[in-house]
């Protein structure tokens, strides 16, 4: 995946959904490191740490895209409670994430499961199945402003450039129509 680094400097800097510290091994390397982790709509980010404790960097070391992904609670190893983050299409990626404390990774957990893009479009549908079983209609399908216009209606293509010739010539015409008229009223009158 290509992004602009910019845009995600940008992302990355603004606040965060969470974010903390967490132990983090990639499943094709053997080594474990400390890192600093920063949740941010769909972005996991990670920073390295360095021997006194502290992130390396401003930028982030890495991010990691949360899309088309599941979680999975690992058992506790070596008195660590840990997850794992594998994405569907591929498999060999796969991050293994852990802490000393069961709670904080339940809570990181919860909040990866609900940063993606997946979560919150079936979050939507179901609000639209409530909402359609209790009024009748479906609250998608109005205009936002519940203006009375159905959204294909409302999402018809309209030209929005306007010339001023075209202005123009239909004011042309309709004052032309107009003096047709007057003159078939004095033909008739006389």
């Amino acid at each position: 995946m290509k992004f602009n680094n910019k845009e995600l400097t940008e992302i990355y800097f603004g606040p965060s959904d969470l974010e903390g510290r967490l132990q983090h091994k990639r499943a094709h390397k053997s080594g474990i490191k400390e890192r600093w982790f920063k949740l941010r709509y769909n972005f996991l980010f990670y920073n390295n740490i360095n021997e006194m404790g502290q992130m390396d960097k401003l930028l982030p070391s890495g991010v990691i895209i949360l899309e088309n992904y599941n979680v999975h609670g690992d058992v506790m190893r070596d008195s660590y409670f840990a997850f794992s983050i594998d994405f569907r299409n591929e498999p060999h990626k796969c991050h293994i994430l852990r802490s000393r404390s069961e709670s904080y990774i339940e809570h990181w957990m919860e909040a990866i499961k609900q940063a993606s893009y997946g979560y919150w479009r079936s979050r939507l549908i179901l609000l639209q199945q409530i909402l359609c079983e209790k009024t009748g209609e479906d609250p998608l399908l109005m205009y936002p402003r519940n203006k009375g216009i159905i959204r294909d209606e409302a999402w018809e293509f309209k030209p929005s450039f306007r010339s001023h010739i075209k202005s123009f010539t239909l004011s042309a015409s309709t004052s032309t129509i107009e003096f047709v008229k007057n003159e078939e009223n004095l033909i008739d009158f006389i």
